[in-house]
């Protein structure tokens, strides 16, 4: 069955290829080319077939990665499209949604926010939220999706921290900027000369065993310090001792604690130009420590590196090395002795070697991450606050990257898209996270908050490691978010579904059906149209990955819910349900529950929920069975459809299409008889001559308990040239409730339009009913006389002593020498049909192979054809033809015999290879005696040769074969 087609589907698609068109058009012409016009207008107009005006209808565009997604489907794209996602996805725009009160001046904004040039992608966003910031129609959607690489695990913090790399040669203190030594020493002078202490280099003497060597004295506020064993150093005016691993970041309180990295030193990391700066990264206790900064203090250290950034880069030498002291000594202490211990942690670990990127952004990174790791862990914030306070602090970064990003600006120049400032925080603090906050995040009311690659890159982790439970409450634990009564949560939630189906899948296939169940019922009553379209979009993703894994509970699920959404938001229901990827899989679903010894779980239910595309499907296989088994087994599985499958085919036969009532008749007479003998004699007139041939051989070969009454039925509405099929069909039913008709029809009783063709073949019928209440009327036909000869043509006595034959063969053996009838007459019998054969349809007569081919030509068509006919019997035959004829086709066909003629009414019939099969329907019976005694001339004693016997079946669909 081929599936209508979505117009909202199609035009949406044609809308995103002419949105590509058009910023292809802008970036080469311009907005102002009348090219760019024009193809604005076009996208303009099919965006609104798309979502027509006054529809609460949308239409969401999304991105992830290289791959369109049109509401929740991916879309098969161009380089150039696939370029276009990878453009969003890297300017953190997840989805563009547009609304049916979009405008055509919003439309227009929306183009133009677009660069036209060379600009990064981080850029596009802040561009499009500026364009759109009061449009109705359009909407932006920045959803975050972050991948964690698992090997960074149990690396230090600031061994996983990515920023740009530097390329080029740089100014003196740009070198310095990259130096954490050289800052060391500008912060520590800048505290130096703000507490009014002198610089000097001071040893101290012989360093007892495990002492840390410090500097001269000073008054300057400094973090406690100290070695494995014992070590000394001022800070703040006292002293401070310590031995043991550093595990924290900040000096509160008197314990000083290293960054980060958990760094054993035997000698404190001093700076040599002032004194009393002394580091270490051992625990111990102190006095006069300034304890943790706050969050205002963090923004401002990060706001300090950015103008510590631009000085840096508009001046050089001693100039810009006091303009950084002077802007280090306003910072409080505890934001001073913040970043020297910062610097210190980063100086320890790569002591000499230099940085290949500015050691500023990776000091605010640096910095931004710790603080947000810490105080998430106190449980001080939630996961949701994080994220914010990431974002705040994002954008203090972004600006440091873009004063010292010389290398994302040739990146973005050589047309690669790097990875987003936002993703680079967020990939680094769900890296810092333990793994036991991990778990405890992603069990929690807030793991909406995550982004979904994290997820999937831990659940990944579990499964690989076997640890199946776990994975599974997770995925449980995040589906369950889409009930939150957070807009914001169910929000995030809803596109985290959609990009992590095949993960649920593959966890555990049952996790879908309760993914659907949260957002199905979600669907029914979310109110705000954006997350209707984000819900759908993960309804219809969940529901395709159902499909394609072929767990069929869960398409059931997702059915019954849509069922229940179509009975408060009918047009959502219909866009929903060809998208979901469920309804054009039943052919395939029906083929394997047909080849399948047990059909799947769910599967019967999931073609129950689909009555019409699984009755079309089985009605189309059920008319191309030949077999017997094959056929019952089709019409089992119909049967255990239900109700209202079979009451899709009563309506169908009753009202529907002709077309469609024509393939379905012979399945329903199988499952319920009475409906056809309703419904279908009062249609059958209407019907067309192929369409009333077609549903007599479908109800025939349905094998269906009252056909015979159901041929009865329609034997006074069908076109006279059927009427000899439903005659034959008849008689093969050996049913004898047709006796009385066919008695009435021998005896000369005829149809409308009928002649002496169709006693023939009611006498033919006769024979196979095999009553004896007939024997007397066949009797009488086969003796009554006249004066000179017979009263009844040969053809119609032959075909009652052959009739008589099966009833009372002696008195046929003592009748035929004194019945003027030839011995080779009498040889061409209709054959037998086995009520228990295996095939649905068996030949009438014996097929002969002629010795000699018959030429025949038509002489009714407007333009002529000829055949040769090799293979014939006395329904039909197997021609090769010099022009192809529709099947149906009426054909009075000329066979030249030698120097006579035979005529005779023909129906063309399906090819055959290379021939074309026909079936007489009308003949004139001295002219059937004469082509009786060809086929028979043509039978030799050496009879398998040339007799094709009745145990080869009729192919379906080829009367003439018979």
């Amino acid at each position: 069955m081929r599936m209508k087609a979505d117009p909202k589907a199609a035009a949406g698609r044609a809308f995103v290829r002419s949105l590509n068109i058009l910023l292809k058009f802008a970036r080469l012409y311009g907005h102002e080319h009348a090219r760019t016009i024009e193809q604005l207008q076009t996208a303009w107009q099919e965006l609104r077939a798309a979502i027509p005006m006054g529809t609460d209808s949308a239409l969401v565009l999304g991105a992830t990665n290289s791959q369109l997604l049109l509401d929740g489907v991916p879309l098969e794209g161009s380089p150039a499209e696939k370029q276009f996602a990878q453009l969003l996805s890297a300017a953190g725009v997840a989805s563009v949604q547009f609304f049916a009160s979009l405008t055509e001046e919003e439309i227009g904004r929306f183009v133009r926010a677009f660069p036209t040039g060379k600009a990064k992608p981080a850029e596009l966003a802040l561009q499009l939220k500026a364009a759109l910031a009061d449009a109705q129609g359009i909407r932006i959607n920045e959803i975050c999706f972050v991948a964690t690489d698992a090997r960074l695990k149990d690396v230090s913090i600031a061994a996983q921290i990515a920023a740009a790399s530097l390329g080029g040669d740089q100014e003196q203190f740009r070198q310095w900027l990259n130096d954490p030594q050289k800052l060391l020493e500008l912060i520590a002078a800048a505290q130096g000369s703000k507490s009014g202490g002198v610089s000097g280099p001071g040893p101290g003497g012989p360093i007892p065993a495990g002492e840390a060597p410090g500097t001269g004295d000073s008054a300057a506020a400094g973090p406690a310090g100290g070695g494995s064993g014992y070590g000394r150093g001022t800070a703040g005016g006292g002293t401070s001792t310590g031995t043991g691993r550093g595990t924290g970041l900040w000096t509160a309180g008197g314990s000083g604690v290293d960054f980060v990295s958990e760094i054993e030193c035997s000698a404190a990391v001093g700076s040599v130009a002032v004194a009393g700066a002394g580091f270490g990264a051992g625990k111990g206790s102190a006095s006069g420590g300034h304890g943790e900064p706050s969050e205002e203090e963090i923004y401002g250290i990060l706001s300090a590196l950015t103008s510590f950034g631009t000085v840096g880069t508009g001046q050089g030498g001693v100039a810009a090395a006091g303009v950084f002291q002077e802007q280090m000594s306003q910072l409080p202490g505890r934001a001073q002795d913040t970043l020297k211990q910062a610097l210190a942690s980063l100086a320890a670990q790569a002591p000499n070697n230099k940085p290949d990127e500015s050691v500023i952004v990776k000091l605010a990174e640096h910095l931004a991450i710790r603080f947000a790791l810490e105080r998430f862990e106190r449980g001080e914030v939630k996961v949701n606050a994080v994220r914010q306070m990431l974002d705040r602090m994002n954008q203090e970064i972004e600006n440091l990257r873009k004063i010292l990003g010389s290398h994302e600006d040739k990146m973005s120049e050589a047309g690669i898209l790097a990875e987003s400032h936002r993703e680079i925080l967020d990939k680094q603090f769900w890296a810092a996270v333990p793994e036991s906050g991990k778990r405890a995040v992603l069990l929690s009311g807030d793991a909406w908050c995550i982004p979904p690659r994290n997820v999937q890159s831990y659940v990944g982790e579990l499964i690989e490691h076997g640890n199946i439970a776990e994975a599974i409450s997770i995925l449980q634990n995040y589906a369950a978010c889409a009930d939150s009564e957070d807009a914001d949560a169910r929000k995030k939630t809803a596109v985290g579904l959609s990009e992590m189906a095949e993960l649920y899948a593959k966890a555990d296939p049952k996790l879908l059906s309760e993914a659907l169940r949260h957002v199905g019922l979600r669907l029914s009553v979310e109110q705000d149209s954006e997350l209707q379209g984000l819900v759908s979009a993960a309804f219809v993703r969940l529901s395709q990955e159902a499909a394609t894994s072929r767990y069929f509970p869960a398409m059931e699920q997702a059915l019954d819910l849509l069922a229940g959404v179509e009975s408060q938001r009918p047009g959502i229901a219909r866009s929903l349900r060809g998208k979901m990827g469920i309804e054009e899989r039943v052919p395939e679903f029906v083929e394997e529950a047909l080849k399948a010894r047990q059909v799947a779980a769910g599967l019967t239910d999931v073609l129950r929920l689909l009555p019409q595309t699984t009755m079309e499907q089985l009605s189309a296989r059920f008319n191309r069975c030949s077999l017997r088994d094959d056929s019952e087994h089709v019409a089992n599985l119909a049967a255990d459809l239900g109700e209202e499958a079979v009451q899709y085919l009563r309506s169908t036969v009753r009202g529907g299409p002709i077309a469609e009532a024509v393939e379905m008749a012979g399945l329903l007479s199988r499952l319920d008889p009475e409906s056809v003998m309703v419904f279908l004699p009062g249609r059958m007139k209407d019907f067309p001559r192929t369409s009333q041939d077609r549903i007599v051989r479908q109800i025939s070969a349905s094998g269906a308990a009252r056909r015979c009454h159901i041929l009865l039925e329609l034997l006074d509405h069908v076109d006279p040239l059927v009427t000899p099929l439903v005659i034959d069909e008849i008689g093969v039913t050996a049913d004898r409730e047709a006796l009385g008709k066919l008695l009435t029809i021998a005896d000369g009783d005829l149809p409308p339009g009928g002649g002496s063709f169709l006693r023939v073949k009611a006498i033919e019928a006769l024979g196979r009913i095999q009553a004896q209440e007939s024997a007397s009327t066949l009797k009488r036909l086969v003796e009554a006389k006249k004066v000179f000869g017979w009263v009844q043509p040969l053809e119609l006595r032959i075909a009652a002593l052959q009739a008589l034959d099966k009833l009372d063969p002696d008195w046929v053996q003592d009748y035929l020498p004194k019945s003027g009838i030839d011995q080779e007459d009498f040889t061409l019998a209709p054959l037998e049909i086995p009520l228990s054969s295996r095939f649905v349809r068996q030949r009438r007569h014996t097929r002969v192979r002629l010795q000699k081919p018959v030429r025949a030509v038509s002489i009714n068509l407007t333009e002529n054809c000829s055949l040769e006919i090799k293979t014939a019997s006395l329904s039909g035959g197997v021609a090769t033809i010099s022009r192809h004829l529709p099947p149906g086709t009426q054909v009075q066909l000329k066979l030249q015999v030698g120097m006579r003629n035979l005529q005779a009414t023909a129906l063309m019939r399906d090819y055959r290879a290379q021939d074309m099969a026909f079936e007489i329907v009308d003949m004139n019976l001295e002219e059937r005696s004469k082509y009786r005694r060809l086929l028979a001339g043509s039978l030799q004693p050496t009879g398998p040769a040339v007799v094709e016997s009745d145990v080869t079946p009729e192919p379906v669909g080829v009367a003439a074969s018979k």
